[in-house]
């Protein structure tokens, strides 16, 4: 029984840590994004 718990434990630790390492892609890419549209405004105007 404690094994289990400590599987479950393991796995829930496990899920956190890729959705943080998706959530820190993402946040890369929209300020990759972000920069982008910022230099495109500043070149059109």
């Amino acid at each position: 029984m404690e094994n289990r718990d400590c599987i479950s434990k393991d796995l829930k630790k496990y899920k956190f840590k890729r959705v943080v390492a998706q959530v820190s892609q993402n946040d890369r890419f929209a300020l990759h994004m972000g920069v982008r549209v910022d230099l495109m405004v500043e070149w059109g105007s």
